[in-house]
């Protein structure tokens, strides 16, 4: 085998390996522990306020809610899905989508005694692959988990499109 073809596949396996290893690492950790009062986050945090805005054509939904926390304790909201879409990131309605927006409800602080709003024209959640069997007037379920492994599930009204503050949602 000539050289340069060596020096290719051997720059090619150790890019792999470069990936690959991280990945085995991380998915060979330990689970990390519980922080105190975080394990029943779900009992401190009330959801309300909720809406799914259809979109037309082309564009994601849009999801709305307000998140309040009961507690003296901050709790940290890292994650949220639902059966009906595919792909949800956050998304602010003035403001450049950039990598920490798109992924900001991963990682959102909730802090104790507090209300925090994600309403038309501020911050707020963008379903991509929408199921086609959601329509107006009917209910949806979406999963709010909280670090420490607890969750909510709320039901959340579908609105049909043009009830929406906004129209300028475009797939990244």
């Amino acid at each position: 085998m000539k050289r340069s073809h060596f020096a290719v596949l051997f720059c090619a396996a150790l890019s792999c390996l470069a990936y690959a290893a991280p990945q085995a690492w991380a998915d060979n950790q330990p689970p990390l522990p519980v922080l105190p009062d975080q394990a029943d986050a779900q009992k401190d945090i009330s959801i309300f306020n909720t809406s799914l805005h259809l979109a037309p054509e082309g564009e994601p939904a849009t999801v709305y809610f307000s998140l309040s926390n009961s507690s003296e304790t901050a709790h940290l909201l890292t994650g949220v899905s639902s059966p009906v879409c595919q792909k949800l990131v956050g998304h602010h309605a003035d403001q450049e989508s950039t990598g920490g927006t798109r992924v900001l409800f991963t990682h959102l602080a909730l802090p104790g005694n507090s209300t925090l709003v994600f309403p038309p024209g501020g911050y707020h959640l963008l379903c991509f692959g929408l199921s086609n069997n959601v329509h107006a007037n009917q209910n949806v379920q979406f999963t709010f988990t909280f670090m420490g492994g607890s969750s909510k599930t709320v039901s959340i009204p579908v609105q049909d499109a043009g009830t929406d503050a906004e129209s300028d949602h475009k797939p990244d």
